[in-house]
């Protein structure tokens, strides 16, 4: 495959060390970015909606090459003023993400001038909801573009995209069903996890204690069920419960958590390596979201040998994949605490527990969820799409 010139469409100033607002999307995006440079491709970021002005930068998502970093906001070019407000005002979407009719012609010229200054063969764009359909059309209207779908909500103006990359079949059946967008010209691809994870052994069941959650501490996280379910259980207080993550309702669970009297460890926000020592430890992961995409988290405790208690559409779609069990589903969405704490209870006592299941649980994640598995097939995906053209 000959090296091509890709512009990504990234928030990379949120990553998680820097923003709290990033998850696991941001770290599989710069994982991408760095993969892209180190096989050779060269790699530019539009950080849409980031407001930033000047002249091109350089972020150093690999030690061996870095990427440039586009202003994302220009001033209007006065020949284009009149026809782009044209056409943001027809093309804006009453409940989408909502600027200043100047603030879009200023991220239009942007996109523009990076696109012209750039040449990419090819946008790929990383934030599920974004204004890019609406800009790119008046900045290069024939350059091909393709967006990695993370949400477990169905973006808009899907098909301004040539191609849609989704995390797992379950959201592509159903994002598709509800946009409307071609099944046939969307493709599933699972995420990667970090190198960490992919090797070191898998601690025995002698060395494991507690239970852990991995992400943003909010209830779309279901957190508060699972603090609810501890509560009303007296089984469950004898396992300790880890909380990895920072989130906006976080005071509020530690209140909680100190009015009752429960076993919670408030970790806050761990590095990748820490991540990886929690969850080897943990007897079993437990995050019993009201809604996911494709859990980065689920990925990573399955790598580390440690079984699940998580987002219902993955657990069966991995079990499915796989063959063999990893787990309980569970969605926020519909169940109760009550039966939070019956499926937790029973993957504690289950043979999944054993030190051969976690095992065979670590293999298959390994071989799934690697970087070079995951960039090698994004690469495939790019070329497939040049090859066949705009559709």
């Amino acid at each position: 495959m000959k090296p091509l010139r890709i512009l990504q469409v990234q928030t990379y100033l949120r990553s998680e060390r820097i923003n709290p607002r990033a998850g696991g999307k941001s770290r599989i995006a710069l994982m991408l970015t760095k993969y892209l440079l180190e096989a050779g491709h060269e790699v530019a970021l539009y950080p849409w909606p980031e407001r930033i002005w000047g002249k091109p930068a350089e972020f150093s998502a690999s030690p061996v090459v870095p990427a440039r970093v586009f202003p994302t906001m220009a001033l209007p070019a006065l020949q284009n003023l009149f026809p782009d407000a044209v056409r943001l005002l027809t093309a804006r979407i009453p409940d989408g993400n909502a600027h200043p009719l100047f603030s879009d012609l200023c991220f239009l010229e942007g996109l523009r001038l990076a696109i012209g200054k750039f040449q990419p063969d090819l946008l790929h764009c990383q934030q599920t909801d974004s204004d890019i359909p609406i800009l790119l059309p008046r900045a290069a209207d024939k350059l091909p573009s393709l967006l990695t779908h993370h949400s477990g909500r169905s973006s808009r103006m899907l098909n301004g995209y040539d191609r849609i990359i989704f995390l797992s079949r379950t959201m592509q059946a159903e994002v598709n069903a509800r946009s409307g967008y071609p099944a046939e010209k969307s493709r599933v691809l699972y995420s990667p996890i970090s190198d960490p994870f992919l090797t070191g052994e898998i601690l025995p069941a002698r060395e494991r204690r507690g239970l852990i959650s991995v992400g943003n501490l909010k209830d779309a996280k279901g957190i508060d069920l699972l603090l609810e379910a501890y509560r009303r259980s007296g089984f469950l207080r004898e396992h300790p419960l880890h909380l990895c993550g920072s989130g906006p309702d976080e005071e509020r669970y530690k209140s909680f958590a100190a009015e009752h009297d429960l076993p919670v460890i408030f970790h806050g926000r761990l590095s990748v390596p820490e991540i990886k020592r929690e969850l080897s430890k943990a007897r079993l992961l437990v995050n019993p979201s009201r809604m996911e995409g494709f859990s980065v988290a689920l990925c990573e405790a399955l790598a580390c040998g440690t079984p699940v208690v998580g987002w219902a559409a993955q657990v069966k779609e991995l079990e499915a994949y796989w063959n063999r069990r990893i787990g309980y589903p569970f969605d926020g969405r519909v169940q109760s605490a009550e039966e939070l704490e019956s499926l937790i209870r029973r993957a504690l006592e289950e043979p999944l527990m054993a030190d051969e299941s976690r095992g065979e649980i670590s293999r298959s994640a390994r071989e799934s969820f690697s970087m070079e598995r995951y960039g090698r097939e994004m690469a495939g995906h790019y070329e497939e799409l040049l090859a066949g053209g705009r559709r």
